[in-house]
């Protein structure tokens, strides 16, 4: 099939060539990976070596244990995930997931998830792009990880507002109430949230409230990139697309 309708570069868009796996040899330099020293709880690039936690971290109570981001959302990053994310660009999930098994595969399989968690999507939205792309992505996660995937305990009840045009208080408060639980309990100990962007992390917050509601004692999320925060940008609003 590759032979026949060879995948394109998720960063510049060009045919692979034979031999190439998931990017071409131009843009793999510009793989925005994480480097050390990163936050202990959210897992973003910070600049004091000496600290535990960044910024965002300090300031704001996190209920999820630990966070797995493999990218920084910077470009070419970020407008490959808006294509992956409005404009049917799913083959681009292998990429994202190979990239998230490279940098965040031991530690995620370390602590012993029971199941994946997508981040879910309103069913208008669903409608217009057809499809969740926090869910492809899982899918396309759970047999490199050999973990499951539940998408049935979570439903976003409220279409809120695009993340990335808001400040950080404008948020918390777009996330709040936005989504459901879909079970009273659960039999899961511990789990993934799986989604593209972690910004504030108002929408992680969020869905593990939630989970711990339902019974789930340990949180984690997993996602293709993470926002730069105060930390390296100065500012606390990400820059827009």
């Amino acid at each position: 099939m590759a032979l026949v309708y060879p995948p394109e570069c998720p960063f510049c868009g060009r045919l692979l060539s034979h031999g190439e796996k998931g990017i071409c040899a131009e843009c793999e330099p510009l793989i925005p990976r994480i480097s050390a020293p990163t936050c202990l709880k959210c897992g973003k690039e910070i600049v004091d070596s000496e600290a535990e936690l960044c910024a965002d971290c300090g300031r704001q109570r996190r209920s999820y244990v630990r966070g797995f981001p493999a990218m920084n959302y910077v470009s070419p990053l970020r407008e490959s995930i808006s294509r992956f994310k409005y404009h049917n660009k799913k083959e681009y999930a292998d990429f994202f997931a190979s990239e998230i098994i490279r940098a965040c595969g031991k530690n995620i399989m370390d602590v012993s998830p029971d199941v994946l968690v997508p981040i879910p999507v309103h069913k208008r939205k669903m409608r217009k792009r057809g499809y969740n792309q926090a869910a492809v992505l899982a899918d396309c996660l759970s047999p490199k990880l050999g973990i499951p995937v539940d998408e049935t305990i979570i439903e976003r009840t409220v279409n809120t507002l695009p993340q990335k045009m808001l400040s950080d208080n404008e948020r918390e408060n777009n996330i709040k109430k936005a989504f459901n639980s879909c079970k009273k309990c659960v039999k899961y100990k511990s789990v993934i949230l799986v989604d593209d962007i972690y910004t504030t992390g108002a929408t992680v917050e969020a869905c593990t409230r939630l989970l711990h509601n339902m019974g789930v004692e340990d949180v984690f999320y997993t996602s293709i990139s993470i926002g730069r925060g105060i930390d390296l940008y100065g500012i606390e609003k990400l820059p827009k697309l």
